[in-house]
């Protein structure tokens, strides 16, 4: 028989042994998930021909951001992982000795932090003393006639002299291909297109010296003879051959090919070309191989897109005027010489054009054009309208990838119709010509590699020469860019515009001379050139309706952004921030009467096929009783004066 007593013991294990079991889970629980040790820091020691981030950047542990370092809730940082930290040690080792430091000593040590999981990773380098060249020699195997030509050439010894390796330099044997490819550079524009080169260092361990010889093999000095055209359908390779700039018998250089290369690439009939060495015998003659693949010969192209809210003042019954069109048709190769003719319209409620285009691609040589454009156009601005016809004709002289040069002129039949300062009284009407010569030109660096790189666009406008211009007037000015890569995701980028009319022969000119600024690619906060003086306009009743701008004759204007990459979240997504400012003078007198307006403010960008797609919200810091429409003390705006709505297929600048 089976006491009470022992049924209430029995019950008691019972019931321990059930909730020993979660007991017991939860705590083998806890042990699995115990923090990995992670790397919180990463400190270099000792280095003192490198920059802590020239070693950071060829070490593969490293330290999470100070924004990740922010995020308390989320334990940041790579697993430390010893291993690695040892490889890490070897690639700095290797790192030295390939730059001259041949008795490098790498050691580590882990350190703790307040957080047992928090690890600081210090590297000690112990640079030694490094080998340095002694001596230098260059030896050329070639005839006593060749040896003078490349010994006297000024520019091969130029390039010799600015080579790493010179007396008293480190001696960095990761520098040598660096070395035999610029010898073997100089060598081909100097015409031996068959040139080698070899480093040979003598290596003293103990002296701490390196002992440099350079053996060059110049080769052959050739010419070009032929050109060889493959893949033509329609253009004669009489035209691609010309295209090249290669004249027969003119000695061989890697320069000259690279020209060719680019100037026959840049041909609108083609949308391939490469130009090689085809195999042949190494002698004084040389031949080269265009290989290219045409473009259709006639083609038509359609386009849509996206304006901001400028005119939008009706709500959705005007949100036809946000978009635009653009339809155009093209013939290459006219008269079998590769001409190209181009028609081509486009709409919006701003504006609408119809324009022809005839290009003549090669006038003296491959580096001029010639394009001559008649044109009709109407525009409606918000203080004025008009309506042009002329002819613009364009002389275009690419010097190089980085700098054109555009010299042209245009001559138009305006006819321009002023709004009134009341609507009951009519619109001032004007009928002027304008003949004009311009000079524009563009020089880039670096922004072919995008991300990086600046440019400079100033132009020269002179109207009024030999009588046929109704306005004599001059205006100069400037756009420069910069962009800087602060990291692989962040660009900032940076531009100044300037311009101004600083002659006229008349006290007033017509509306569509005189300039403006603000908007989608200017200043943004204030809609298309919103920005500076304005009048007012009263209705019928002489209340008033609204401000128009009245342009002036100087501006200035900058822009500064920060674009922000974030592929991680949607691939070709990313943000930007803003800072524009600029002001829009009466005249040059005026100039610092009128403070300089800012708007910041931030947007959207994602990168389609048809380029990047923007969407831009910006803040007026500063606005005018104009800009906030109030008029003699009473406010007829609201809240939304303030703001700048933009939307745009490409970007700001």
């Amino acid at each position: 028989m089976i006491t009470t007593n022992f049924k209430q013991q029995i019950l008691f294990f019972l019931f321990t042994g059930l909730f020993s079991i979660p007991v017991l889970s939860v705590s083998a629980q806890d042990f699995e998930e115990t923090e990995p040790s992670r790397v919180w820091n990463v400190k270099i020691e000792g280095n003192k021909t490198f920059e802590d981030l020239v070693i950071r950047n060829i070490i593969s542990n490293e330290q999470p951001s100070l924004l990740q370092k922010m995020m308390f809730w989320k334990k940041s940082g790579m697993i430390l992982n010893e291993n690695e930290v040892r490889r890490d040690v070897i690639r700095i080792e290797r790192f030295y000795q390939r730059r001259g430091f041949n008795d490098v000593i790498v050691n580590y040590r882990i350190e703790d932090l307040s957080k047992e999981w928090r690890k600081v990773v210090v590297f000690e380098i112990v640079e030694n003393i490094p080998i340095r060249i002694d001596d230098v020699r260059f030896e050329i195997t070639t005839s006593p006639q060749d040896s003078i030509l490349i010994y006297n050439n000024e520019r091969f010894n130029t390039i010799m002299q600015r080579l790493p390796y010179r007396e008293g330099q480190r001696y960095e044997p990761v520098t040598e291909p660096e070395v035999e490819a610029n010898i073997i550079g100089a060598l081909r524009n100097l015409g031996y297109p068959y040139a080698s080169s070899e480093v040979q260092a003598h290596v003293d361990s103990a002296k701490k010296t390196a002992q440099i010889i350079l053996r060059s093999n110049p080769g052959p000095r050739a010419r070009f003879d032929s050109v060889i055209v493959e893949g033509e359908e329609n253009l004669s390779p009489r035209y691609i051959v010309r295209e090249t700039g290669i004249k027969e018998n003119e000695f061989f250089s890697d320069e000259k090919l690279r020209e060719a290369q680019r100037e026959v690439f840049s041909h609108h009939m083609l949308r391939f070309a490469l130009i090689s060495i085809p195999e042949q015998p190494h002698d004084s003659l040389i031949n080269i191989k265009v290989r290219v693949r045409e473009s259709t010969l006639r083609s038509i192209q359609l386009s849509v897109g996206i304006g901001n809210l400028t005119r939008i003042e009706d709500g959705w019954a005007d949100a036809y005027k946000l978009f635009r069109g653009q339809a155009s048709w093209t013939h290459r190769n006219v008269r079998n010489r590769g001409e190209r003719f181009n028609i081509s319209g486009n709409a919006s409620a701003i504006e609408q054009r119809l324009g022809v285009n005839y290009l003549f691609p090669y006038v003296f040589n491959t580096k001029t054009s010639f394009v001559s454009s008649p044109f009709i156009n109407h525009q409606l601005e918000p203080s004025y309208e008009i309506f042009r016809l002329g002819m613009l004709n364009s002389f275009v002289y690419q010097y190089n990838s980085n700098l054109t040069g555009t010299f042209s002129y245009e001559y138009t039949l305006n006819n321009e119709s002023t709004i009134s300062s009341q609507e009951s009284l009519p619109d001032s009407i004007q009928a002027y010509n304008v003949s004009s010569f311009n000079f524009n030109a563009f020089y880039s660096k670096g922004l072919a590699r995008g991300g990086k790189g600046w440019s400079f666009q100033p132009f020269w406008e002179v109207s009024g020469l030999f009588g046929m211009s109704t306005f004599s007037f001059q205006k100069f000015g400037m756009d420069i860019r910069k962009f800087s890569p602060i990291t692989d995701k962040i660009i900032f980028a940076k531009r100044l515009n300037l311009s101004g009319i600083y002659f006229s022969k008349q006290d007033s000119l017509p509306s569509d001379i005189r300039i403006y600024n603000g908007g989608t690619n200017s200043v943004r906060g204030w809609n298309r050139q919103e920005l500076g003086p304005k009048r007012a306009i009263l209705n019928n009743n002489g209340e008033f309706s609204r401000y128009v701008p009245i342009g002036g004759r100087a501006t200035l204007s900058f822009n500064t952004e920060l674009r922000f990459q974030l592929n991680q979240l949607v691939k070709g997504f990313g943000v930007a921030t803003f800072l524009d400012g600029g002001q829009v003078w009466n005249n040059f007198m005026d100039i610092g009467a009128s403070p300089i307006q800012f708007g910041v403010g931030g947007g959207l960008r994602y990168q389609s096929p048809i380029g990047p797609v923007r969407i831009d919200l910006a803040y007026k810091l500063n606005p005018t009783n104009q800009d906030l429409q109030i008029y003699q003390g009473q406010n007829y705006g609201n809240a939304w004066d303030r703001w700048g709505i933009h939307f745009s297929i490409g970007q700001a600048f």
